[in-house]
């Protein structure tokens, strides 16, 4: 064997070329793309008709414990041996390092090629100060590459991607968008035609939303090939230049073709500074042989291999376009090469498509030999993006929908649009803080319950796993919850539960003021009224001292109580002014008196009932707290079902069963101090047991909606809601038909809340409370719990006073005695009017004009009607009779008046009673007052 392969080797070299043998350390992950990177090189050597021929043999690394990987080296060595050794590995494979050392063979190592790229990414992610990173690759080859990058190390934490697997599990879509927290920023390191490829699942998953967290790598200088740059012109991209990289290599028309790859690059440069190396050096670089089971080591020529042997490698002139690579930092395992690698020397250029400018706008410049250069000193991290966890829970966060159908409203992408306390809340965080976020609802449950597992469901249960980056919700703090999440100061004060119920109809009625008695009273005090005009009649017509019957002692006109004016004077009792005249026997006046004392009596009894009537009525509410809900049986009241309002109760009459529980077994076990436990009443209410048995005899509701709906209906206020009072407030604004009854019990705060050890804690919890001290919080409850809207409200009873639907009977009343009087008034006058036209008139001479016509009955007045009869029905005496004498009144003859002398002041005159000026009272009619006049 050994002869054959000299004989070969002179046969070269009489034929005039020389052998360079290379042997490749590789990857697996390598194999299939080097395979076909160094066929394309070979044959573009071989094109240039060079004196030097290159033999390859390659080495896939296996890592092995059993020494495969040596045993496959050493039959290289002895089989067809090897000048130099390039080494394309990820990592540094020490055994075979040695033994090539040893050997004196050409070592060679390249970088990896993605090196410069990650190492500029790097770069670039700690100037946007990036915390979350994903990183797609295009085949398995380059993150294999970036995971070896990760040894180095990140200054954020970073998820390597390959675009190139199918399995759903793996698909790097999926992976994105499940992955939490949701990465700052997203990477695309592909050729430009793979990038084309990948860039289109992207946006049929939808994932391409926020394009400044895009950033496209391109790995070749074809950029110009990717056809979506009007999509993403407000992406990050890195680009190679392709003038500056065929100018720094020594042939560019083969560099720069069609197939150019940096991998492909850089194996070329390599084997033809290895080729010009070897046709300048002094002394060939024969191929080494080596029996690994054997002591010696020989070369091609077959002589015995001498340590001091000359090193040919160090003739190589690397060319501009390779560069050895800065030494990574050191780290503790052995996978660091001692010896620095090959990189290709180029720039980066870091830019986005400016759509104000219209051009490409460069960020900043790389170098693979030195550090980032910043162009524009403007760059800025990338917004953050957060996702937010919340609940329908009005007004704190609710999706829009339609009032007349219901529909939800939705943007442009589709999404529900939210709205609420918690979304006003959340836009000003992140615009005090610089992040953009997404609405994220809970799939199962609503703010957050433990089952039997021990696991969450809800806004609590999202956080917990990682789905959402911190809530803002209608989330109350509670101890189990404490025990999962962290929470944040509370951003609302406390709130609780309270009892919203309809404000009852009353029933309006025109006559309501007659309700305040009863109709048995009202029925008796019109017995009453006849009674007694009855009996005030009958008292004046048969009395023997009353007016009509005593003539004498009341000679002036007195009021003559006929049935019909004792009805009228019965009836004008009740009035402020009075009945009038009285009657004059005694016996009428007592019967009056004790009337007017009824009427005092009832008059008074009805005013101040229906004082107290209105006032109660417009004081009146059905209940004032839970106690007297709990203890009527009209109200029937409700909660939402498997709410928190409805755990309240079931934790409430849990600790009550627990509570009897042990006070039984604490009176019942009391042996020496029982006297004191013997008591005749529970000393612990059960009141909950009651109220939950009522609500769940009542049916609890599906949601809010419903039960505000139901307590809408009942319009007797005969159907309560116990529920959340921040909510039942705002519900109360919105409908004038409710009201909140009670004091808010079991009170808790609302908060903001965070996964445990979260490094949002601090961050949010700072800004909350700037926005308490810049009162937005204040703001937004004056915005959702609005007062103002109570204005359009219609005015209560209370508000508004007496309303005429209440009263308007008394109107009433008053227009029908007005109607009544017109009509009796029409009636009274066609009754005169026929009776003056029937009846027969007598007229009456005077006497004085009886005496100047010298008692001639004959003459009659000149106005008399043929009708009309003349019938002087005073005597006209005769000539020769003489007058009689006529004396005057009794009380006129003498200077006294019923046996009392008069006073000084009256005089007796001609019998004619003349007044005295100024002097003189009026004559009330109807009233028991009588005119007197002074006689001069």
């Amino acid at each position: 064997m050994e002869l054959l392969l000299l004989v070969l080797l002179l046969a070269l070299r009489l034929a005039g070329s020389e052998v360079l043998k290379i042997t490749f350390w590789i990857e697996p992950v390598q194999r299939t793309e080097f395979e076909n990177d160094i066929a394309v090189v070979l044959k573009e050597l071989d094109a240039l008709r060079l004196d030097v021929k290159v033999a390859d043999t390659t080495l896939t690394l296996t890592r092995s414990e059993d020494g495969l990987d040596m045993q496959r080296f050493c039959e290289i060595l002895s089989s067809a041996g090897t000048s130099a050794v390039i080494d394309l590995t990820y990592s540094h494979w020490e055994e075979g390092y040695n033994l090539v050392r040893s050997l004196g063979i050409g070592y060679v190592r390249l970088e990896r090629i993605l090196r410069p790229f990650l190492d500029m990414f790097g770069d670039f992610m700690r100037q946007k100060r990036a915390n979350n990173v994903a990183m797609v690759f295009m085949n398995a080859r380059d993150a294999g590459e970036a995971m070896q990058q990760m040894l180095v190390g990140y200054a954020f934490r970073t998820l390597i991607l390959d675009a190139s697997q199918t399995d759903p599990g793996q698909n790097f879509l999926n992976r994105i968008r499940s992955l939490r927290p949701a990465p700052s920023y997203i990477a695309l390191f592909a050729r430009a035609a793979a990038m084309n490829g990948i860039f289109e699942k992207v946006q049929k998953a939808g994932l391409f939303q926020r394009p400044l967290e895009w950033h496209f790598v391109f790995l070749d200088t074809r950029d110009r090939v990717f056809k979506y740059r009007r999509q993403a012109e407000l992406c990050t991209r890195f680009t190679l230049s392709p003038r500056a990289i065929c100018r720094s290599m020594p042939m560019p028309e083969l560099y720069c073709g069609s197939g150019f790859t940096m991998q492909r690059a850089m194996l070329l440069n390599v084997l033809r500074s290895l080729i010009n190396a070897a046709q300048v050096s002094p002394v060939y670089p024969i191929a080494i042989y080596q029996d690994c089971n054997a002591t010696a080591s020989y070369t091609e020529v077959g002589d015995p291999l001498e340590k001091d042997d000359y090193n040919w490698l160090d003739m190589v002139h690397w060319s501009n376009f390779l560069a050895y690579a800065t030494p990574l930092p050191q780290i503790q395992d052995k996978s660091q090469s001692p010896v620095p690698g090959l990189s290709f020397a180029v720039n980066i250029s870091v830019g986005y498509y400016s759509s104000e400018h219209e051009a490409k706008t460069d960020l900043a410049a790389w170098s693979s030999v030195g550090e980032m250069r910043l162009l524009n000193e403007t760059i800025s991290p990338a917004r953050r993006f957060f996702r937010i966890g919340t609940a329908e829970s009005i007004p704190w966060s609710y999706m829009r929908r339609e009032e007349r159908t219901g529909e939800l409203m939705r943007d442009r992408s589709g999404s529900p649009i939210w709205e609420g306390y918690c979304i006003d809340f959340m836009i000003r965080l992140s615009q005090k803080l610089n992040f953009e976020f997404e609405i994220v609802a809970p799939e199962v449950g609503h703010m957050g319950e433990m089952n039997e597992r021990g696991e969450w469901d809800g806004v609590v249960g999202d956080l917990v796993r990682g789905e959402t980056d911190f809530a803002v919700a209608a989330l109350k703090m509670y101890s189990e919850r404490e025990e999962v999440i962290d929470f944040l100061p509370p951003y609302y004060e406390q709130t609780g539960i309270s009892i919203a119920i309809r404000k009852p109809v009353r029933r309006t009625s025109l006559f309501k003021f007659m309700t305040v008695l009863r109709v048995e009273v009202w029925l008796s005090i019109v017995a009453a009224l006849v009674g007694t005009a009855i009996m005030i009649w009958f008292m004046d017509k048969y009395s023997p001292y009353s007016s009509r019957n005593n003539r004498q002692a009341y000679p002036y006109a007195c009021r003559d109580f006929t049935l019909r004016e004792s009805f009228w004077f019965a009836l004008t009792s009740f009035t402020p002014q009075g009945g009038g005249e009285a009657p004059k026997a005694i016996s009428g006046r007592m019967l009056v008196a004790a009337y007017w004392l009824f009427v005092v009596l009832m008059l008074a009894t009805f005013t101040a009932n229906l004082a107290a009537f209105l006032t109660v009525e417009r004081m009146q509410t059905p209940v004032q707290s839970l106690e007297q809900l709990a203890r009527q049986s009209r109200i029937n009241y409700t909660v939402v079902k498997d709410s928190d309002t409805h755990q309240y109760f079931m934790n409430m009459k849990f600790a009550e069963d627990t509570l009897y529980r042990m006070w039984k077994e604490l009176a019942l076990n009391a042996s020496k101090d029982f006297k004191k436990f013997r008591i005749w009443d529970y000393p612990i209410k059960e009141q909950y047991g009651h109220i939950l048995l009522a609500i769940n005899s009542s049916q609890p509701v599906a949601d809010a909606k419903e039960g505000f709906a139901n307590v809408d209906a009942h319009e007797n206020a005969d159907y309560a809601f116990i529920h959340d009072s921040a909510e039942i407030k705002y519900e109360i604004t919105r409908n004038c038909n409710l009201t909140e009854v009670g004091e808010v019990f079991a009170e808790q705060p609302y908060a903001v809340a965070v996964q445990q050890g979260s490094h949002l804690g601090d961050e949010l919890s700072y800004a909350i409370l700037e926005l308490q001290k810049d009162r937005f919080f204040e703001e937004l409850k004056a915005k959702y719990w609005n007062q103002s809207n109570l204005r359009n409200c219609p005015l209560s009873e209370d508000q508004e006073g007496i309303t005429l639907e209440s009263l308007g009977g008394v109107f009433i009343a008053t227009l029908f005695g007005l109607v009544l009087a017109m009509m009796t008034l029409g009636m009274e006058v066609l009754y005169y009017k026929k009776k003056q036209n029937t009846l027969e008139i007598t007229q009456v001479r005077p006497v004085d004009e009886l005496s100047a016509s010298g008692g001639d009955s004959s003459t009659a007045p000149p106005t008399a009607t043929s009708n009309t009869k003349q019938a002087w029905h005073i005597p006209v005496p005769e000539a020769d009779e003489k007058p009689a004498k006529v004396s005057p009144p009794p009380s006129f003859e003498t200077a006294t008046f019923r046996g009392k002398k008069l006073p000084a002041r009256i005089t007796l005159g001609d019998g004619k009673f003349k007044p005295r000026q100024g002097l003189y009272s009026r004559r009330i009619l109807g009233t028991s007052d009588t005119q007197s006049g002074y006689m001069e």
